[in-house]
């Protein structure tokens, strides 16, 4: 990456402070990421405190600081660039370098939303839970490490599957989140996440309130 690319995705970032609370977002690509950031953004308890008014692909890092209504530090929501493209920039390079320049130090706390389309090949190793959150682990110090990582399950645009096929991907999901050290996020019960706000927010609710 050079010195260009460098000051580009810097000017998408924010410093991640001690009273923080940091979210990652991490999956493939495809999954709804991006997607699921920006539907959290439009939910009436977040206030995003200074929004750099820009939205990268998924070759970049995007964080944003907010307010959460009913908390008083605040939240950094980090949307990361997919892991295993195999295309540059390098996802993994993208975020090690992130971290190197805006998380250097434990702050309160670190949880991960794990986004998983549904829609993809289950039998695909490269799109797996636990080698995504391989990638994602060994791009932070062991003292950043996430405590806590919900699996969020959703379903491309037009994709169409019977409910009994998201009932077995769905329970296929769940075996690999408990063999990555993670859990589906109990807000889906064989269903993939409904692109509401109301639903993102309780989705951040649920794992912030993880224990």
């Amino acid at each position: 990456m050079g010195l260009f690319d460098r000051l580009r995705w810097s000017k998408k970032t924010t410093t991640v402070l001690p009273t923080d609370t940091v979210v990652f977002i991490v999956g493939p690509s495809g999954s709804g990421k991006s997607r699921f950031m920006s539907i959290l953004l439009q939910n009436t308890n977040v206030h995003v405190k200074v929004s750099k008014g820009q939205r990268p692909g998924t070759t970049e890092v995007h964080a944003e600081r907010c307010r959460f209504d009913g908390m008083q530090n605040d939240i950094v929501i980090v949307d990361t660039p997919s892991f295993c493209t195999y295309t540059d920039p390098d996802g993994e390079d993208v975020v090690r370098q992130w971290m190197e320049s805006n998380y250097t130090k434990p702050c309160k706390a670190v949880r991960t939303l794990y986004m998983h389309n549904l829609a993809f090949n289950p039998e695909d190793a490269n799109l797996t839970v636990s080698n995504h959150l391989g990638v994602f682990r060994r791009t932070c110090r062991p003292s950043l490490l996430p405590s806590i990582i919900h699996i969020v399950p959703t379903l491309s645009y037009g994709a169409k599957l019977t409910a009994e096929r998201l009932g077995t991907l769905t329970t296929q999901l769940q075996s690999q989140a408990k063999n990555a050290g993670a859990r589906l996020h109990n807000s889906f019960d064989g269903k993939p996440f409904d692109g509401k706000p109301d639903t993102a927010w309780d989705v951040v609710q649920g794992l912030l309130n993880a224990s």
